[in-house]
């Protein structure tokens, strides 16, 4: 339980990183997938959230999945396209991995959490809660 405390203010810092420059935000979609984006969605999820910024596209989903299996599956799809795993945050099995190729960095926080960080509800009973913060410089 004190894992979840520890990590919930990563996921926060995060996305309050970065929205400092200006954001907007978009309806979570209520379909699946991401298909903007080069960075895979771990499947099944919902989208939650979406806000674009100056400075990139944060993204929030939830899964029944576990944490582990959603790091299980982004450590290898992101190394299938051509990323390399740059740092790994370990709390737990809450985790926070990054990943660069050229000049597009994409961090993906993963974590089990019941709370409400600003608009965002992260409280779906049993849910794992992925945010994928995604940056070209």
């Amino acid at each position: 339980m004190k894992t979840k405390y520890v990590l919930l203010p990563v996921l926060a810092l995060i996305i309050l990183a970065t929205c400092i420059s200006g954001c907007t935000s978009t309806n979570p979609s209520s379909g699946q997938g991401n298909s903007t984006s080069a960075v895979p969605v771990y499947q099944p999820s919902v989208k939650t959230a979406s806000v674009n910024t100056s400075e990139g596209n944060v993204t929030t989903y939830q899964t029944t999945g576990s944490a582990t299996q959603v790091a299980d599956f982004y450590k290898t799809e992101m190394t299938n396209r051509g990323y390399q795993a740059s740092t790994a945050l370990h709390e737990g099995s809450d985790v926070v991995l990054t990943f660069v190729k050229g000049t597009s960095t994409v961090h993906v926080a993963i974590a089990t959490i019941n709370a409400q960080i600003g608009p965002l509800n992260l409280s779906q009973a049993g849910a794992t809660t992925f945010i994928i913060t995604e940056r070209s410089a």
